[in-house]
């Protein structure tokens, strides 16, 4: 059984971990495609890399909040959203509504304003040493959906323990 938390944001990203210990199994940049002029999570693709992992899982996807800085991005934060619970409810997987503030809070503490990026980027090292975090070989900088995916299930698995 694993664990995979999502950061549903088009530049989010998925993470799938241990149940027995919380270890990091893989992770991948949130999948999108082409439809007319925008981009929207790929949730075929998702699930196909869900099949690859050849075990059961429960799903921790990041809630959307209900605002934020244009109503275009309320709306594909809503589809994505919409969209991965969809996939997963019709495929019967256990899906875990993750709010935003409940898993940073948890697994971050208390941040200065405009920091979640580098405490979330700290914090994910600490549990995780070895890992670079970073979306392809290409890339230069961590991805931040990723690290916060990780995140989440890590969070996720946590309070499972602790209820256990």
């Amino acid at each position: 059984m694993i664990i995979v938390g999502i950061d549903n944001g088009l530049d989010g990203g998925l993470a799938a971990i241990s149940c027995h210990n919380g270890d990091l199994i893989d992770r991948i940049k949130m999948p999108t495609k082409k439809v007319g002029k925008k981009r929207e999570v790929d949730s075929l693709a998702v699930y196909r890399w869900l099949c690859d992992l050849h075990s059961p899982y429960t799903l921790a996807i990041e809630e959307p909040l209900p605002h934020a800085k244009s109503s275009a991005a309320v709306r594909s934060m809503a589809l994505s959203f919409g969209k991965l619970v969809g996939m997963a409810e019709s495929r019967v997987q256990n899906v875990v509504r993750v709010q935003v503030r409940e898993w940073q809070k948890a697994m971050l503490g208390k941040v200065p304003r405009g920091e979640t990026k580098v405490f979330a980027l700290r914090e994910a090292s600490r549990l995780c040493p070895d890992e670079n975090w970073l979306g392809s070989e290409r890339a230069k900088r961590p991805h931040d959906g990723i690290i916060d995916a990780y995140l989440i299930a890590r969070h996720h698995w946590q309070e499972h323990e602790r209820t256990n």
